[in-house]
């Protein structure tokens, strides 16, 4: 029988020892299933349970660099998207693909990055992956159109999904003992929010100093740094020589690309085309039956005794379960509040760039301060109470976000975008240890992978449902005037809105009455929109606590709960 045990770092998956039913002591360490079939070379030569790791430090440094790429790259757009917009004529549909196109790469690619890991090495996967991105970076820091500017954020994408798993999977490797594990995945989670704190500041200040293209000058050096750090502080002992390379699950990988991007494009899409068109319902029907396909694929390889993509036994581990449900709706609330909110505070509000991304910093500061809290707290708690804790104090601000009234004062804001920031960043570090810790060694890598994949997605939809919601509010707000309206005033009202300008009513010649009335209601149709948004993510964070609770049961005697 399997059982999960809520240990001071969260849960352990441990699988049944026929040593323990017959008395036999376990093998040193408590490493259960070190020795699996299947587990990495580099699993295998990990350090036993509570041994110290020489220059562990540093190799925690050089992955929360990398981690500080992906999160820095993530935010740093946010800012600049109406420079973006203006300077490579794209639309709001267009600039939600600019930001959704990274993060949806990068999430249907990280379970195969995350294998990747075990057929070539974390520590040249690592570095394949950072150079990946470099070459990313610099091909964004160029680009003359929108095109070029999507593909290129595809190639940070790619990069992203091939280094990321490897930086929590080499930290968890290097530090073995569950309570030195839960305080450097907590400082691993904290540096994503530094890295989503300096990601708006950086990038209103690029806008400040020259033009949003310097904002990815400033990653394509911090990429340079993070390559030349990998490369001389991960230990190839331990990092450097595969594992058992496994037959590649190509029709996994291909089922769930297509699976996520059909998802994506009939959300983001639905705003340019309607719910009901038949390029939307098919996108939407064709992501349903290819997850269908997937899983069935999955199940199918498993079967015939084959290496899934993504193995399902994983999901039948509650804590692992929990953490995964967690981070999705961590990201999808945390990329929805910064994207939209950067579009509120300088488009409708009128702040500049650089004021914006310091506006965001009480909420990711909290994040950055709290998210070691949060592994001191798991490392003493355990993770339930502390997951279940940020999981209701970020719907607690999502909640009041909701509730604000239009054009708050900057102090009433700053508080709401705070009890997100600590609420995500109790969750931050808790969920990523919880998820790692919950499954066997020999599928560390694969966990790291998927859980990130969740967060990805999260962010995706944070991005592509929110402004779904957000713009169809503003659309119906501005119905009204929008009706007196001849046809050649509406198609010039219609792009302005889709375009996401402050005042549609100048792109029209109509006199100031109808421009004020245009104006005015979609303003408040973007703030109802808004509103609503964040009411929806404080709804899908309650549902995540509620299911958290019920998948970490209540321990029995000796700490123990039965799978």
């Amino acid at each position: 029988m399997n059982v999960e045990e809520d240990g001071p770092a969260g849960p352990r998956h441990i699988p049944a020892d026929p040593r323990r039913a017959s008395g036999e002591a376990p093998a040193p360490g408590g490493r259960a299933g070190a020795g699996a079939p299947g587990a990495g070379a580099s699993d295998a030569e990990a350090p036993a349970a509570g041994a110290p790791v020489r220059g562990a430090g540093l190799v925690l440094f050089a992955m929360c660099l990398g981690l500080m790429l992906s999160m820095l790259n993530s935010t740093l757009v946010n800012v600049t998207m109406p420079q973006i917009g203006s300077s490579l004529h794209t639309s709001v549909t267009g600039l939600q693909w600019v930001a959704d196109i990274y993060t949806l790469g990068y999430a249907s690619l990280l379970l195969p990055g995350g294998a990747l890991g075990n057929r070539l090495g974390r520590r040249s996967t690592f570095l394949v992956g950072v150079s990946a991105f470099l070459l990313g970076s610099l091909l964004c820091a160029v680009s003359p159109t929108t095109s070029v500017l999507l593909v290129s954020r595809a190639i940070q994408a790619l990069g992203t999904a091939v280094m990321l798993p490897q930086t929590l999977a080499i930290v968890v490797t290097e530090y073995t003992e569950p309570s030195a594990r839960a305080r450097a995945v907590g400082i691993w989670a904290g540096v994503a929010g530094i890295g989503l704190a300096a990601g708006p500041v950086l990038g209103g200040l690029a806008l400040t100093v020259a033009n949003w293209r310097a904002g990815f000058a400033l990653v394509l050096v911090l990429a340079v740094v993070t390559l030349a750090l990998g490369y001389r502080v991960v230990p190839a002992a331990r990092h450097g020589r595969p594992g058992q390379a496994p037959p590649v699950d190509f029709a996994g990988i291909v089922l769930g690309v297509l699976t996520l991007t059909a998802l994506v494009y009939g959300l983001i899409e639905s705003g340019t085309y309607g719910w009901g068109s038949p390029r939307i319902t098919g996108a939407l029907v064709a992501a349903a039956a290819g997850a269908g396909l997937f899983l069935g694929t999955e199940h199918l390889v498993a079967r015939r005794g084959g290496h899934p993509l993504m193995p399902l036994e994983l999901w039948r581990v509650r804590g692992f379960v929990a953490a995964n449900a967690a981070g999705l709706a961590y990201f999808l609330t945390l990329f929805g509040v910064l994207f939209f909110y950067s579009l509120d505070l300088q488009q409708q509000q009128g702040y500049s760039a650089l004021t914006t991304g310091v506006l965001f910093l009480p909420l990711t500061a909290c994040m950055a301060a709290f998210a070691p809290v949060a592994g001191r707290l798991t490392a003493r708690v355990g993770g339930r109470s502390v997951l279940v804790t940020g999981l209701l104090v970020t719907a607690a601000g999502c909640l009041a976000l909701a509730t604000e009234a239009p054009r708050p004062g900057l102090a009433d804001l700053e508080w709401r975008l705070s009890l997100v920031g600590i609420g995500c960043g109790l969750m931050s570090s808790t969920m990523s240890n919880v998820a790692v810790s919950s499954v066997p060694p020999h599928h560390v890598n694969t966990a790291a992978a998927l859980h990130n994949t969740c967060r990805q997605i999260g962010a995706t939809m944070g991005i592509a449902v929110l402004g779904a919601i957000l713009y169809a509010r503003q659309r119906a707000a501005v119905a009204a005037p929008f009706d007196r309206l001849d046809t050649s005033a509406r198609v010039a009202v219609s792009t302005a809105i889709h375009a996401g300008q402050a005042d549609p009513g100048q792109a029209a010649h109509v006199s100031a009455a109808t421009r004020r009335a245009l104006n005015d209601a979609s303003h408040s149709g973007f703030t109802s929109g808004l509103h609503m948004a964040m009411l929806l993510c404080a709804l899908v964070l309650l549902a995540c606590a509620a299911a958290a609770l019920v998948l970490f049961r209540t321990r029995g005697p000796g700490g123990v709960r039965h799978a």
